[in-house]
């Protein structure tokens, strides 16, 4: 049997909100430090929360997609700071109506009522490819694509691969 397997890990470029969350949060911690030792302990407490929410928070701004592509489905998953990692969907390609670039005329007739999904980089030189889902929710999904992996789509759904 011809199985396909391929796997594909894309570093998400970093929001412009992400680095304000990070100053807040820094600056939130070197407040309640201040408070806790100058002004009154019972800040402690407020230090310690703003600590573990520090702890929990500041891994989520360091991300990676990893796309795997299994005979037919497609995994999305993130990973956090290289160390955890999230299932964010799954693709069958049996519900995929289209696959081009971002910007291909072959996307034209699916229009707004189709949900975007975003779950490539964000850097404008690397233009990414659009999935079009079908089925019972309608979507777009956006991601970056090697040419393995492009290959591989293309030989599993052969009249629904644009490359433009």
């Amino acid at each position: 049997m011809d199985d396909h397997f391929s796997e594909l890990i894309v570093q998400r470029k970093p929001k412009p909100t992400d680095l304000l969350f990070k100053i807040l949060l820094i600056l939130a911690t070197a407040v309640a430090a201040f408070f806790g030792l100058f002004v009154h302990p019972i800040f402690m407490i407020v230090l310690l929360l703003v600590g573990i929410a520090d702890y929990f928070l500041f891994p989520r701004f360091n991300v990676e997609y990893e796309y795997t592509y299994v005979n037919g489905e497609i995994d999305i998953a993130a990973i956090y700071s290289k160390s955890s990692r999230k299932n964010l969907a799954q693709i069958d390609l049996e519900n995929v109506e289209c696959v081009a670039p971002y910007g291909s005329h072959h996307l034209d007739s699916y229009g707004i009522t189709f949900k975007e999904v975003d779950y490539s980089s964000g850097y404008p030189e690397q233009k990414p490819y659009v999935i079009i889902k079908g089925g019972t929710n309608n979507q777009k999904i956006l991601l970056h694509l090697d040419e393995t992996m492009l290959e591989d789509l293309k030989w599993r759904l052969p009249g629904k691969v644009f490359r433009d």
